[in-house]
């Protein structure tokens, strides 16, 4: 299919322009709180249990412990730079984060449903910024980066490229080979493949690169490290069945899928997110907060996801990990892009996909042939974005006027059949 005039121009591969803003740190002012000796837990009568929200403005990883009866911590897990943390207690319990030794926060839970508690720099922790400092891994990730102008030559299974389609294109495909079945679903939702129920938020969401909305790279070094071996040795005794994946966006609930629940290995967890936030905040040039680390989830044949946008809150800036798979054909993430084209971006095991998930639609609305498809989703959103809501709205990037213009907009194909259902519509008209 034909390269976008955006790729063209810039020799069909995409990186990071100047950045918008200038880069400031500075030490905080302020000094760290003296850690509390006698600081206990103590258990209250209470109606209920209070949900906490462990809000970080700090850009470290910092750790968490509830402090027992007898003022000993126990770890509650970590708190993403710049990120929030909620755990469910008791009114009296008692909770201490630390950077290290450097105790920054102490709190005990109060009577109430939710309850939130701001955690601050002190010493000679960094004030947030905005903005993210230059990195001496910038042109290591530079050189990851793939030509999304490369052709896609030789068995589809084999293919790292990206594929751009038109409408006829999809004119051409077999409605059984993509989108939800008429035997996976209700009447009305037979062989869709584009979700059209939160639509509303596409042109309400900023740009957060300097990019079509999507880039390929390769693995860094720390993630193949991380996740190559260790996934070939839990697929053997950590796998488990899935669950059915709310929101209608696939067939899992008659596909079954399966998982290697990351969230069991916190380390490893702990280690991708640290990764993941390093390559998106070079491809994005902004500070990042990580929102959602999930997976490993593993698709199996006759898999399909529909075409859809991400949550509109938390998920700015996205990437789809690649694992392993073990394929009859390529499986191509599927995006929507302005302009009325289709690209389908294919990767194989150790590469990943970056995309802004909450404008771009995207799926995997081509039914999966092969036995197994592993891969990682990793999300994240600037500090200071929690949605399109108010007047006063940090615009980044800024919003593109051409967002209403892909192939799923007016008229609208968001069914595998639509255009055979069109030519039937038309002989009846004759």
């Amino acid at each position: 299919g034909p390269v976008p005039a955006e790729l063209r121009q810039r020799g069909g591969k995409m990186r990071p322009l100047a950045l918008l803003a200038v880069w400031v740190w500075r030490s905080s002012s302020r000094p760290c709180p003296e850690r509390t000796t006698s600081l206990r837990s103590q258990t209250r009568r209470s109606s209920g249990s209070p949900t906490v929200e462990f809000v970080s403005e700090v850009d470290e990883e910092l750790e968490l412990f509830w402090v027992d009866e007898q003022g000993r911590e126990v770890g509650q897990g970590v708190i993403q730079p710049l990120s929030d943390a909620s755990r469910t207690s008791f009114a009296g319990h008692a909770f201490r984060v630390r950077f290290g030794d450097t105790t920054l926060r102490e709190y005990v839970v109060e009577e109430g449903r939710r309850q939130k508690v701001r955690i601050e720099a002190c010493g000679e922790l960094s004030e947030a910024s905005k903005s993210r400092a230059p990195s001496v891994r910038d042109a290591e990730f530079a050189r990851l980066t793939h030509d999304l102008g490369a052709p896609c030559v030789g068995p589809s299974k084999t293919w790292s490229c990206v594929r751009y389609l038109t409408m006829d294109d999809l004119a051409a495909r077999s409605p059984e080979e993509y989108g939800i079945q008429p035997n996976e679903t209700t009447p009305d939702r037979a062989y869709l493949t584009v979700d059209d129920t939160y639509v509303a938020q596409i042109p309400r969401i900023p740009r957060v690169t300097l990019s079509p909305g999507y880039q390929k790279m390769s693995f860094t070094q720390p993630l193949r490290d991380l996740l190559s071996d260790w996934y070939l040795q839990r697929r053997n005794d950590s796998l488990k069945r899935h669950g059915t994946i709310p929101g209608g966006y696939t067939n899992n609930d008659v596909v079954e899928i399966d998982k290697v629940n990351l969230d069991e290995f916190p380390a490893v967890h702990r280690a991708l997110v640290r990764e993941m936030r390093q390559i998106l905040e070079w491809w994005t040039g902004l500070k990042l907060r990580h929102t959602s680390t999930f997976g490993v989830r593993v698709y199996r044949r006759g898999s399909a996801l529909i075409n859809h946008v991400d949550r509109m809150d938390t998920h700015l800036a996205s990437a789809v990990i690649q694992i392993y798979q073990d394929a009859d054909r390529g499986w191509p993430l599927e995006l929507y892009l302005p302009n009325r084209t289709v690209a389908e971006v294919y990767l194989q095991p150790g590469e990943l996909v970056l995309y802004e998930g909450a404008w771009l639609r995207h799926g995997r609305p081509m039914r999966f042939q092969g036995t197994e498809f592993a891969n990682v989703f990793s999300h994240f959103a600037p500090p200071d974005w929690h949605g399109p809501r108010g007047d006063d709205l940090p615009l980044y990037y800024g919003i593109p006027t051409d967002r209403a213009t892909t192939l799923a907009d007016d008229p609208g194909v968001l069914t595998s059949d639509y255009f055979r259902r069109r030519t039937t519509d038309h002989r009846d008209e004759l």
